[in-house]
């Protein structure tokens, strides 16, 4: 079966889907036409808020984490495209727990391919960050590794349907943790 390459008519799976980047992609998905939008996130509340917001039967929830490959499984099963939105983003964060960010922004990040790879999904788009040019920090340094992983499942699958694709963000403004307010609204 020819599974589709856009979004009209296709299953999408946002992982970390409740984060600024995940419901807007969710709207989007749904206002072009996807059949269903999964979002694999690890938070209830935001799932329950995002469920109120966006009352529409085809917005699926999966509770679930990255770095558990059976709850990744669970939500790619089926599926035609994901985006890869769900990882450690906070800079502190990473740098007071570094082991954390390469449990979730690498070997979660590998979950996600691997799933994608072997249940045949058309396109993985892995979102990554501006600070992964030339890394200075755990945060940066983790989403360079995650790349690199997402250059190598494409490099090792060649003969794979599945599309791997790595697009980086700078600083999305007013984003959970975003710089903007911290320099400008003083």
């Amino acid at each position: 079966m020819n599974k589709p390459r856009t979004i009209p008519g296709s299953v999408v799976v946002i992982t970390g889907g409740t984060g600024s980047f995940g419901s807007t992609m969710a709207k989007h998905a749904l206002s072009e036409g996807a059949s269903e939008v999964r979002i694999l996130s690890r938070d209830e509340a935001k799932q329950d808020a995002m469920r109120h917001a966006i009352s529409d039967s085809r917005l699926r929830f999966f509770i679930g984490d990255t770095r558990d490959l059976e709850s990744v499984d669970r939500a790619i099963r089926g599926s035609d495209l994901v985006f890869h939105a769900a990882a450690l983003k906070q800079v502190p964060s990473a740098e007071f727990f570094p082991l954390e960010a390469v449990k979730t922004n690498i070997n979660g990040s590998a979950n996600v391919l691997r799933s994608s790879l072997e249940r045949g999904v058309r396109s993985v788009v892995c979102l990554s960050t501006d600070k992964a040019v030339y890394p200075i920090n755990a945060m940066g340094m983790t989403k360079a590794l995650m790349e690199k992983t997402a250059m190598a499942f494409a490099r090792d699958n060649q003969d794979s349907e599945t599309s791997i694709s790595v697009t980086r963000y700078g600083n999305v403004m007013y984003s959970r943790g975003s710089v903007i307010p911290l320099l400008f609204l003083r």
